[in-house]
């Protein structure tokens, strides 16, 4: 691709502009690197890559994952019915390189959320200019829910960010060089997004109603012309969702007819979860609590971001531009296009069964960084009638930006002190990561989980003892403990429990007046985030 001089110039601003805000990210980023303790779901991605690379199934992983044989190594393909194992896919070169730890699978994940910046700030200035690219990428790199998700990644969020990016920016070298190999090419990582995870569908429909609502009379022409170039993104988007589509059925009929399709309050939920990803909440609520997503919305917010003010008032100023001045007609219809997919998208999430938690409300982004980059850009460009009110007019841009950018910095400081306090409470608890180095290579131990939260990360920090997750056959009838000394049950005290059977099996060692040996681990503010069980010999 070739670039003219002024082309040059602004590359360099958004190539420097990315390497700081990838530095500051970097920085921000460091203590999460060992707090807060793993989570059942992100390991859960990490534990079937690291089965690739040691070539050895080490634990049962979750009921419905799908593996084939690679080289004699069990290669990951499903995590879930809905869920590719493309983030497994892209841990495997990490951990083949440095270890499998949770160092490097966080690491690995800012890696990529690093690299998905980056193109979506390509792509921005391609598309809209340099003024907003560099108002866009900032208020995506430094927003609370981003960055929290690129790091303690749940829900296959990183890989879903990265296909978005790419397939945006080179869906638009397709549309400014029709060249046949971009278009297949971002059908492929548009497939692969969709294969990644299901639910990729909500945004592909919703950009693509509004692409043709706003684009109808461009793409009609250019598919005129150029046939082919419909035909290449579909094969790319075949060839990358080719997987998932074999599923579809299984995930349309367990959609329309599941166990939860719009449960009550279900709606009530999603909303909650919509607003705090917009002020920047969520993570601290989250933490807050230890995981228990049932009672985040009943504490303090702490810290809250102005992204969803930001995003009223870009709208606002919108709609004020267009009824006074003439503008920019593509990029009018680039910010049209842009409020009608975000709404779209929403819709999407809202009315998708069991969509409720925040790797699903987060589909929308970066479309929200996009209205206020490209109202941003509006704004810049139009034409003063004086010197003082140009100068007035970008000191109040200026202003603006670095006030909305404070308010989402301040929502991630007050969430990271909160985790470095605790050490990460109940799910998410360090002391976990403290119970796993002290087993570690004890290949005399079974350790047995009775509840859901714990048995994906023995998968990766542990290589020594029997593990095992039984509670996913469970009845009515819970089954007798084996008395084994050398077998360790693992519980969460009644906060913490996702299931309650382990619940059962801690009341009932209390009182059973058997010799059973009940130790609890703590969090760093002297909280129990779980108990080991443990028969010792009569």
């Amino acid at each position: 691709m070739k670039f003219l001089g002024n082309d040059r110039r602004e590359l360099t601003f958004v190539l420097v502009a990315w390497l700081l805000l990838a530095a500051a990210m970097v920085s921000l980023a460091k203590q999460n690197l060992s707090v807060p303790g793993l989570y059942y779901d992100e390991a859960v991605f990490a534990g079937m890559a690291k089965d690739f690379v040691t070539g050895q199934v080490h634990g049962q992983h979750m009921p419905d994952t799908q593996t084939v044989k690679l080289l004699g190594r069990p290669f990951p393909v499903f995590i879930q019915t809905y869920l590719g194992a493309l983030k497994s896919w892209m841990l495997i070169p990490a951990f083949k390189l440095f270890g499998s730890s949770m160092l490097v699978l966080r690491s690995a994940d800012l890696f990529w959320e690093l690299v998905a910046l980056l193109f979506f700030m390509l792509g921005t200035w391609r598309w809209l200019g340099l003024p907003a690219a560099l108002s866009a990428g900032p208020l995506l790199a430094l927003d609370p829910t981003y960055f929290f998700l690129g790091v303690l990644d749940w829900g296959a969020a990183v890989p879903s960010f990265l296909c978005r990016c790419v397939a945006f920016y080179l869906a638009l070298l397709w549309w400014r060089n029709r060249q046949g190999r971009y278009a297949f090419l971002a059908g492929a990582f548009a497939g692969l997004g969709f294969f990644n995870k299901a639910d990729f569908a909500v945004f592909l429909i919703g950009v693509g109603i509004a692409g043709i609502c706003c684009y109808s009379q461009q793409l009609l022409a250019l598919f005129r012309a150029r046939p082919w170039a419909a035909a290449l993104c579909g094969l790319g988007f075949l060839l990358g969702a080719e997987p998932m589509l074999f599923k579809l059925p299984r995930i349309l009929m367990l959609t329309t007819s599941g166990m939860h399709p719009n449960a009550p309050g279900e709606f009530k939920v999603k909303l909650q979860t919509m607003l705090s990803m917009y002020d920047g909440s969520h993570f601290y609520r989250l933490m807050n609590v230890g995981g228990v997503f049932e009672r985040m919305y009943e504490v303090p917010a702490g810290a809250r971001a102005g992204l969803g003010f930001g995003l009223i008032i870009a709208c606002v100023v919108f709609v004020a531009m267009k009824m006074r001045w003439k503008q920019n007609e593509s990029k009018e219809r680039a910010v049209a296009f842009l409020i009608l997919a975000t709404a779209l998208v929403t819709l999407g999430v809202m009315v998708l069964p069991d969509a409720v938690r925040i790797h699903h409300a987060v589909l929308v982004f970066p479309l929200p960084q996009l209205i206020v980059g490209a109202v941003v850009t509006l704004f810049w460009e139009k034409l003063p009638r004086s010197a003082i009110l140009e100068l007035l007019k970008r000191a109040i841009i200026c202003a603006a930006l670095l006030l909305l950018l404070f308010s989402q910095l301040r929502a991630i400081s007050a969430t990271e002190r909160l985790i470095l306090q605790s050490g990460g409470r109940g799910r998410w608890s360090q002391s976990l990561n403290a119970f796993c180095r002290e087993i570690r290579n004890r290949s005399d131990l079974t350790i047995v989980s009775l509840d859901w939260g714990f048995n994906e990360q023995l998968i990766v920090l542990t290589d020594g003892p029997r593990l095992m997750e039984p509670f996913w056959n469970f009845n009515q009838t819970l089954p007798p403990l084996p008395t084994d000394a050398n077998y360790i049950y693992i519980v969460h005290p009644s906060e913490y429990s996702a299931l309650k059977y382990d619940v059962a099996y801690l009341n009932a060692a209390q009182s059973s007046g058997r010799s059973v040996e009940i130790q609890p681990y703590f969090d760093r503010q002297n909280e129990i985030a779980f108990y080991t069980l443990r028969f010792t010999p009569q």
